[in-house]
């Protein structure tokens, strides 16, 4: 009730304050209706663009959009595929992340495990879930929370041995900018913590007011100690000074004569609340003005402070120690005097020794040494023809079974390829009679880490990789009377189905394709056959002589690896298949398997698909006939009308030519 006194009573024409989500929602909306700018340490909740709904609401922090995309950088500079996310529940730290999340999928970078603590939480809680999250195999977190939480999170990390070597803590800055302010017994449990720091340069300006502030608080309070000041004062500080100079230039007074706003639908005094008559164009001053403060120089465009760069920060001893820089937007990196000393982040190794906790010099391996401590489990599919591509054989004396073709040599050699060990077993999905259990669809609702096979990609419905080649292609003639043919357990079955109304024929092996083709649509076979390229290769590779393949035309992703949403490995598979098709490597396999040969392909020279520019010789003769006759039609009226006007204007002039003349005659009669 403080900010409506200072609005009713005190008629202020600005207010600076709001420490919390809180208190930032209830400004907002006091400022809003009384047209008074608020500028605001913290944002208000929801807090995606406070500007666009509060007009007179303007952030003087640090913008945490460049944050989260510090961070993201960070992680992925280590290396590190999933990370454990420990975050404030209070809406302050809870609205940040979804845009986390996302940032660092991008980046390939997975949270597998989220845990919240509220700001009054006890220590007995925190204990018990810090002892599960010990559990995990995930050794990396990313904190997220009030400063005011820090000091319980820390000291019962350090109690469980959450602190020693083999844990990697990344902080952001919204606690890191607090650490000077920190009991040393709580900066001691923190020893080897990363984490972001707002970059501000050192100026003899900051100097002069720190030394200023340790003065007068060592003459007041003796027993408070001034180290430094944390951001959050000094933007404060910058920002009064800021809402000074605007005020000038606005040339704005006090005055009384405000009348009462009861517009806003909110009970009691709050009703009363005046509005400024001088507002807006305040506000006008403070967005588009430019101010030199203790930061350097500062605008707050669009209602949100320009953002600057970020220290790495490491923390060692007594406080912390900078081991880079990185700015606030990705992939800008600018030379600037006043940070000539800080080393900039481009790679880990642009970076000072971090010293992680328990003394270790050495990153953290993560996900990859996780990976290396389990075995896979890779799904393969059973069907009973086109052996080259996956084919799966019982060894009953020996009670083993034995996985090859294309697609698992492709597979082996891409994991074989990765940087660490990966240990994995295939697992065939079949019956108990040795036939495929189901559909490809139930193939990939199974609890596999992977699934290696002929599995086409046809939407985005599992992440895939790409493996191989390509396509279907969907010909044109008449389906009433021709038959079609393709094969049972393959998407194609879906473009037939709505484009062809007429006989189909299900087909399951090569030997089919041959039979089928042979035959016939008169016959009880099929006319054409549509499928995808590795299966027509393995079919032309035995079938030559007889039978080729049509020009097509890719409408598929080709064969994949299917992994499950938010797998760690496929980024590295992709990589490695990628080389492999870059070193001939992946051509070398499908030739051995598919024994692949240029002559297999039918060019037909007369391909009706294909359009130039004699396809369209008719309609460009029509066209021209169409235009030369409209022309000339034109032109021919046209002749005509003005024919018919000069013939007008001449038996016009004629008579009164002859008018003219027999006056005259009359005249002349009348005088004689």
């Amino acid at each position: 009730m403080h900010a409506l006194n200072l609005l009713d009573d005190v008629q202020v024409q600005a207010i600076i304050g709001a420490q919390t989500s809180m208190e930032a929602n209830l400004l907002a909306e006091l400022g809003e209706e009384a047209k008074v700018p608020v500028m605001s340490l913290s944002q208000p909740s929801p807090s995606p663009s406070p500007s666009n709904k509060y007009p007179f609401f303007v952030e003087i922090t640090q913008d945490e959009t460049s944050q989260i995309m510090g961070i993201s950088a960070l992680i992925k500079k280590f290396e590190w595929r999933d990370v454990i996310l420990i975050y404030d529940n209070m809406k302050y730290g809870r609205d940040i992340i979804p845009s986390l999340v996302i940032s660092l999928q991008e980046k390939n970078v997975y949270i597998s495990h989220k845990i919240s603590f509220a700001t009054s939480s006890r220590s007995e809680q925190i204990i018990e879930e810090l002892q599960k999250l010990m559990q995990l195999n995930t050794k990396v977190f990313l904190v997220h929370i009030s400063h005011l939480l820090v000091p319980c999170l820390f000291l019962n990390a350090k109690r469980l041995g959450m602190m020693g070597e083999g844990y990697a803590w990344i902080m952001t800055s919204s606690s890191m900018n607090f650490l000077h302010s920190m009991d040393l017994s709580v900066i001691e449990s923190m020893q080897g913590v990363v984490g972001l720091k707002s970059c501000i340069p050192a100026s003899r300006s900051l100097h002069n007011l720190t030394s200023r502030l340790r003065r007068k608080f060592y003459r007041e309070e003796a027993n408070v100690e001034v180290r430094e000041l944390s951001a959050d004062a000094i933007w404060a500080y910058d920002a009064t000074w800021a809402l000074a100079e605007a005020i000038e230039r606005a040339r704005i007074v006090n005055s009384t004569n405000n009348q009462p706003y009861t517009g806003l639908d909110l009970p009691n005094d709050i009703n009363n609340t005046r509005s400024s008559g001088h507002g807006v164009l305040l506000l006008r001053e403070i967005l588009e003005g430019r101010f030199k403060g203790l930061c350097g120089e500062t605008r707050y465009l669009n209602g949100k402070r320009n953002s600057g760069a970020f220290e790495i920060v490491n923390v060692i001893g007594k406080g912390e120690r900078t081991v880079g820089l990185l700015p606030c937007v990705e992939g800008n990196i600018k030379e600037s005097h006043l940070l000539h000393n800080k080393r900039k982040l481009i790679s880990t190794g642009d970076l000072e020794t971090i010293i992680w906790p328990g003394g270790s010099t050495t990153v953290l391996k993560g996900s990859k040494t996780q990976l290396s401590e389990v075995k896979l489990r890779i799904g393969v599919p059973v069907k009973a023809g086109f052996k080259e591509l996956v084919r799966v054989d019982h060894d009953l004396q020996g009670n083993r079974t034995y996985v090859t073709g294309f697609c698992i040599d492709v597979f082996k050699a891409a994991i074989g390829a990765l940087s660490y060990k990966v240990h994995y077993e295939f697992i065939p999905f079949q019956d108990a009679n040795g036939h495929s259990a189901g559909t490809y669809n139930d193939l990939v609702d199974q609890k596999y880490d992977a699934v290696v096979g002929d599995t086409t990609i046809t939407s985005n419905s599992y992440t895939a990789t790409l493996a191989s080649m390509m396509t279907v292609k969907q010909i044109q003639f008449n389906s009433k009377v021709n038959s079609i043919g393709y094969q049972i357990g393959t998407f194609t079955k879906g473009p037939i189905d709505l484009n062809f109304k007429g006989l189909k024929q299900f087909i399951h092996s090569e030997e089919e394709y041959a039979d089928a083709l042979s035959r016939g649509s008169k016959h009880g076979g099929a006319s054409a056959i549509i499928d995808e390229i590795p299966y027509i290769k393995i079919f032309l590779a035995k079938y030559s002589a007889k039978f080729s393949m049509i020009k097509t035309k890719s409408t598929t992703n080709g064969f994949a690896f299917v992994f499950p949403k938010g797998s760690k490995l496929v980024h590295d598979i992709s990589r490695q298949i990628e080389t492999l098709r870059e070193e001939g490597k992946l051509l070398e396999m499908e030739e051995a398997w598919f024994q692949s040969k240029t002559t297999l392909m039918y060019e037909d020279k007369s391909n009706p698909n294909t359009l130039n520019l004699n396809s369209f010789r008719g309609l460009f003769l029509v066209s021209g006939v169409s235009s030369a006759s409209a022309l000339f039609l034109f032109k021919v009226f046209s002749l005509k009308e003005k024919w018919d006007a000069m013939k007008k204007c001449k038996v016009g002039d004629m008579i009164r030519g002859q008018q003219q003349r027999i006056r005259m005659f009359f005249s002349n009669m009348a005088f004689q």
